[in-house]
């Protein structure tokens, strides 16, 4: 098991956070293991019975389908918390669903357009978002990354509210979605230094 708090370890806990092989008829996912969708595997170019997919090949999915695409690298340069946030809520919501609430975050925390301009909120993570999340940090330093992740994990936990909301059948799962949030909260506020 990777330390923690490295790219490994990020991937790798959210990997056994999300379990092994399920296929529950009430999710819209359909076959999934560790956390991986059929469909998601097959894009991948996995073509194994999804009971068969390795924690080794769900590491490499995540790896190319989020952790590249998110541009993980340069948040986790940034701050491995936040990284590791984004990560969780993209291969949980959808990386579109994350970056579109860090942009939607950063641009009411712009302060007007005085600290930097809007961005688009169109769910890619490209150097306009990767400039505003620079520009903030720059101007907020250590305590605004702390409040950032925060209302990203407020953005998450709505997310989940709000699909439960629109489909019932979701609220078999809704408890456990934010289980998986409250239950990283203390290990999050030690590493930032709010407890000790």
């Amino acid at each position: 098991m990777a330390e923690r708090w490295t790219k490994e370890g990020i991937i790798e806990s959210k990997t056994d956070l999300e379990g092994g092989y399920v296929n529950d008829p009430d999710d819209k996912g359909g076959e999934t293991c560790h956390g991986v969708t059929l469909t998601t595997a097959r894009e991948y170019g996995y073509t194994g019975k999804m009971k068969d997919l390795t924690r080794a090949q769900a590491f490499d999915i995540y790896d190319r389908g989020w952790w590249k695409k998110l541009k993980l690298d340069e948040i986790f340069a940034i701050s491995p918390l936040l990284a590791d946030r984004m990560f969780d809520f993209g291969i949980n919501a959808g990386r579109a669903n994350c970056v579109k609430s860090l942009q939607r975050i950063l641009n009411v925390l712009n302060n007007e357009g005085k600290l930097y301009a809007d961005i688009d909120t169109d769910g890619g993570m490209g150097p306009k978002t990767l400039g505003a999340l620079n520009a903030y940090l720059k101007y907020r330093k250590d305590e605004g990354l702390s409040i950032l992740i925060f209302a990203l994990i407020s953005h998450q936990v709505t997310y989940y509210t709000e699909i439960s909301e629109k489909r019932k059948r979701n609220e078999k799962y809704t408890y456990g979605w934010y289980g998986r949030v409250f239950r990283e909260m203390a290990d999050y506020a030690v590493k930032a230094g709010l407890v000790k």
